[in-house]
């Protein structure tokens, strides 16, 4: 129906474990909607931290999570000379440009 309605964007908040691409049918029909221009945004899930825990992550897709504010979030920058940095921003920091 949402193609048919012509909708500009998808929101779907559908959580639950990783699966292969052809099986997910969350990746399948987001996939079609984007072929008809319809930018589809999904929830990352509810499974915890941990590695591999993340669900809905086609490349598609715009993913999106939470987190408390006590938390930090350590990066890794490899520049063009392969200077390696580590970014650790405070809590009160949500982006940087280096």
């Amino acid at each position: 129906m949402a193609i048919h309605d012509r909708v500009d964007v998808l929101s779907l908040s559908f959580g639950g474990n990783p699966l292969p691409f052809l099986e997910d049918s969350i990746a399948i029909g987001s996939f079609h909607a984007l072929t008809n221009g319809i930018a589809v945004v999904c929830s990352a899930g509810n499974s915890g931290p941990d590695l591999g825990t993340v669900s809905n992550v086609a490349p598609w897709l715009i993913t999106v999570g939470a987190s408390t504010m006590d938390r930090q979030f350590p990066s890794y920058v490899i520049l063009g000379n392969n200077t390696r940095l580590k970014v650790n921003l405070p809590n009160n920091i949500f982006s940087t440009f280096i």
